[in-house]
């Protein structure tokens, strides 16, 4: 029963960002990145591209803290493996 919800959970995503898409796909915006600016450039395009940037950058932030509880563990299950 949980795959369903899943999946309606990912149509119902999938068609909010259709209709975010389609809605404001007229509007462009000028992107400032410090040294340069992108001009006209779509609005779903840029909204779309800081959300996958912020998705990568949660991985890596938890990847990190991940290889350090593996390590950790790895750590006391050699220990406990001497104790027995």
């Amino acid at each position: 029963m949980k795959n369903w919800v899943r999946i309606l959970n990912l149509i119902v995503a999938a068609a909010l960002a259709t209709a975010f898409a389609i809605a404001n796909g007229g509007q462009h915006v000028t992107v400032e990145l410090g040294l340069f600016a992108l001009r006209s450039v779509s609005l779903p395009l840029v909204v779309f591209g800081a959300v996958l940037f912020g998705m990568v950058a949660v991985l890596l932030a938890g990847l990190r803290g991940d290889l350090r509880n593996r390590r950790q563990m790895e750590k006391a299950r050699r220990l406990f493996e001497r104790e027995d």
